[in-house]
């Protein structure tokens, strides 16, 4: 299929397509997603493919670090239901994933004038996330790298890199061993290092 595909590269809807190895999608999903960015205008600002239910506010403010992009463009493209509000920015580190649901609040109104944002730093994600369902991140926001996210958490403080946060507001539960993946709690030592 994929061979197949690559011959009409030149065309620039398969060129995307392939570039962006947005096939693991599925081909059903690939085709609403771009008939709704192209001819319905839905989300139609942002340089890459979003879920036709996700809305995204300032699109080009979400910057995608790294050099394997494919695993955000697939959640962007396949995790429906999603907000980006990314008027101060938004920084995804690359491996990152998340579900259904969540949204990613990069600035908050003005107290004084709610037809304003304040100015705060970008939300900054780390490489290898992963948000479950329904989180909300809210502004100048960092998760470290390797990190896990719990399903209807509400990040309001950084987490630090190779955690477990869950919880409403989310909480660092245990830690991940950076060497084996496994879980340790917050106080003891990984079995791999002894």
């Amino acid at each position: 299929m994929i061979r197949f595909l690559k011959l009409f590269c030149f065309i620039p809807f398969i060129k995307r397509l392939i570039d962006r190895k947005y096939y693991a999608t599925g081909f059903g999903t690939y085709l609403l997603n771009s008939f709704c960015k192209v001819i319905l205008r839905i989300n139609s600002p942002s340089p890459f493919l979003l879920h036709f239910t996700s809305r995204v506010n300032n699109a080009k403010s979400i910057i995608i670090l790294g050099e394997d992009k494919q695993s955000v463009y697939l959640s962007l493209a396949t995790s429906g239901g999603c907000y980006y509000q990314a008027i101060n920015g938004i920084e995804i580190g690359e491996g990152t994933i998340w579900a259904y649901n969540c949204s990613f609040i990069s600035a908050n109104h003005s107290n004084e004038d709610l037809t304003k944002h304040k100015k705060s730093d970008p939300i900054k994600i780390g490489k290898n996330v992963w948000i479950g369902s329904n989180c909300v991140v809210l502004p100048g926001i960092q998760i470290g790298n390797s990190t896990i996210i719990g399903a209807g958490a509400v990040v309001t403080k950084n987490i630090p890199s190779h955690s477990i946060a869950v919880g409403n507001p989310a909480k660092v539960i245990c830690k991940i061993c950076p060497n084996c993946s496994g879980k340790v709690k917050l106080e003891g030592i990984c079995d791999c290092r002894l």
